[in-house]
């Protein structure tokens, strides 16, 4: 039997990183003892046995805690299932000292390891540390700071979900103390940082959980309301002009603002200006079109759009800029076939979008093509199509397309004024001439 049990700890050691040479200082007795105890805890803990997994890993950690890394991948689960079951606080709060000590000693005889190293160890002890009950710490200060030393040293190989744990706590302790504005707002950029390094490397392995924790995160920080555009402008203000030539800080300010909807800042269009001129990205290029629409400069608002466009590389973003282009055209420059040009640019980068439909359709319903009374009011079919348009293919504009489908169908050609063009028989096809050029049915 003893020869079976060694036999049987020796296949266990195969696969679970024994280390023979870690059992040389002690006397054989105890290696032993330790090879015994290894061969059965590994097979209950296989099976998720925990409750017959305590004691003998129990008994390794303490007698030979060199001796393999499975004793603290496995202890962890042990522990964690030994502080849920129990139900005396006294010994709850033990088996979380005994599951943080156990940590410690990971990083002291693993803590070089190439796939769980320190930095990544101090991550999952934070995160068990978060999820454990822990009274004298409600606000888990501990896990944050160990999740502090793990992002910063990981970076974008660090787990998103690190990234999501840590937001949790700054987010907790700013609504504790108000004052740590500064620190949440610091802790959000270097969480957001390594966030959108995975979500643009389409190499990383986490970018699809990156982009699902990023909007988690942004809305949690939001949350708090300590990033409003006012709070942003009064730590952000005073350091803009001496930070002019720093284009991490002013990328990082456009960003902090953007989050936020907080892009009429005074603030965000000297930091986009001021990035524009380092190094010009579709941020920066938004941020001064915005601004130059602010001034009314919008010959110059057109000019840092067209760039927004070319920089930008989702089309979401770029159907974003035309539209704004298009709207400017309409509404200010007063070109509406221009505006039409960007409008339908919009919808080749976002088909599903109804702004622009209803934008083209209300272009139509007020121009002016022809001088012939029942002619003119033909532009009115084509206007009615787009509004059709753009209710099929986004609901959210169903109920302002349904309005303008209304007002504007009243004006449609009557009975009466088709008589004197046959030409325009309902269920004819009629092209609207002059600069719209669009083919419809009469009715």
């Amino acid at each position: 039997m003893k020869k079976a049990i060694l036999l049987a700890a020796m296949a266990a050691a195969s696969c679970t990183g024994f280390a023979q040479d870690a059992l040389a200082t002690h006397p054989d007795a105890i290696a032993d003892k330790c090879k015994e105890n290894n061969s059965v805890f590994y097979q209950f803990a296989k099976s998720e046995n925990y409750a017959d997994a305590y004691q003998p890993s129990y008994e390794i950690y303490t007698t030979c805690p060199e001796y393999s890394k499975n004793i603290y991948k496995y202890g962890a689960y042990i522990l964690n299932w030994k502080i849920k079951s129990e139900t005396d606080a006294a010994k709850q709060a033990e088996y979380v000292d005994l599951l943080m000590k156990m940590y410690d000693d990971r990083i002291k005889y693993y803590g070089n390891d190439l796939v769980m190293p320190t930095e990544r160890i101090l991550a999952y002890k934070a995160m068990d540390y978060i999820n454990a009950p822990t009274p004298k710490d409600p606000l888990k200060k501990n896990a944050y700071e160990w999740l502090s030393q793990s992002l910063s040293k990981l970076g974008k190989e660090a787990d998103p979900s690190f990234a999501q744990y840590y937001i949790w706590i700054a987010c907790n302790l700013y609504r504790q103390d108000n004052s740590r504005v500064t620190s949440l707002i610091d802790d959000y950029n270097m969480a957001n940082d390594i966030l959108v390094a995975q979500i643009s490397d389409s190499a990383s392995t986490y970018a699809e959980s990156a982009k699902a924790v990023k909007t988690t995160n942004d809305q949690m920080v939001a949350a708090t309301g300590a990033l409003s555009g006012e709070t942003l402008d009064k730590i952000y203000g005073p350091q803009i002009d001496a930070k002019k030539n720093d284009i991490d800080y002013l990328a990082n300010t456009l960003k902090l603002y953007e989050s936020v909807n907080a892009t009429e800042s005074e603030v965000y269009f000297k930091a986009s200006e001021y990035a524009h001129m380092i190094k010009p990205t579709e941020v920066s290029a938004a941020g001064c079109a915005n601004m130059y629409v602010k001034k009314k400069d919008y010959s110059k608002a057109i000019t840092f759009f067209e760039d927004a466009v070319k920089y930008a590389t989702d089309n979401d973003k770029k159907a974003k800029y035309e539209y704004a282009m298009a709207t400017i055209y309409a509404s200010y420059i007063k070109n509406p076939a221009t505006a039409r040009e960007h409008a339908r640019a919009s919808l080749r980068y976002n088909p599903n979008q109804g702004d622009p439909y209803i934008l083209i359709g209300k272009l139509y319903a007020g121009s002016h093509i022809y001088s012939d009374p029942v002619l003119s009011k033909t532009v009115y079919w084509v206007a009615v199509d787009k509004f059709n348009k753009a209710r099929q293919v986004d609901t959210s504009c169903a109920a302002e397309a349904n309005r303008l489908i209304s007002r504007y169908s009243q004006y449609f050609p009557a009975d009466n004024d088709i008589f004197m063009h046959p030409d325009l028989n309902k269920g004819a096809s009629f092209t609207v001439g002059g600069w719209i050029g669009e083919s419809t049915i009469c009715r």
